[in-house]
């Protein structure tokens, strides 16, 4: 149940009640739906370029007579590139946000980071599907400065 604290434990109202935790959370469900938006593009390019790896998928959803190739699709290649990207950039926020709102984010902080990451993410996914360079690089470096600015605000409460 949401509204029910464990003895000696806070429930998620004591959380939703605070304006950081909000904006995290907020953010994190945006990040998500962008990396499930993300996988359905590289779907998207897999089916209309036929570039199937897997024999089963070429089976299934390509079109008659369509053979899974050995290697993929430039299309494809780029479209998981970007979700490579994600996995290895979107999990760290997940993380590293969600201690800096636990250690005592103010509710500025967290809008300033929180929404530069998620905004510079949202960016950067763009520019890369456009290969709008040197736009991608920027906007990942203020994804970037944006967890380490949460980083460094943990390391100072928590020494």
């Amino acid at each position: 149940m949401w509204g029910v604290m464990s003895p000696g434990g806070l429930g998620i109202d004591y959380f939703i009640a605070h304006p950081a935790f909000r904006t995290y959370a907020l953010c994190a469900a945006i990040l998500g739906l962008k990396m499930l938006f993300s996988a359905i593009y590289t779907g998207t390019q897999r089916q209309r370029h036929q570039g199937y790896i897997n024999a089963e998928d070429a089976r299934t959803f390509g079109q008659s007579g369509a053979r899974a190739a050995s290697e993929e699709s430039p299309a494809v290649a780029h479209a998981l590139r970007i979700q490579r990207n994600d996995l290895e950039n979107i999990p760290l926020f997940f993380a590293i946000g969600l201690v800096y709102v636990l250690a005592g984010a103010s509710p500025i902080g967290a809008l300033a980071y929180c929404w530069t990451f998620t905004l510079a993410r949202i960016a950067h996914t763009i520019a890369y599907t456009w290969n709008l360079q040197p736009w991608r690089a920027i906007f990942y470096g203020i994804g970037t400065l944006a967890i380490l600015g949460m980083i460094v605000h943990i390391v100072i409460a928590v020494l």
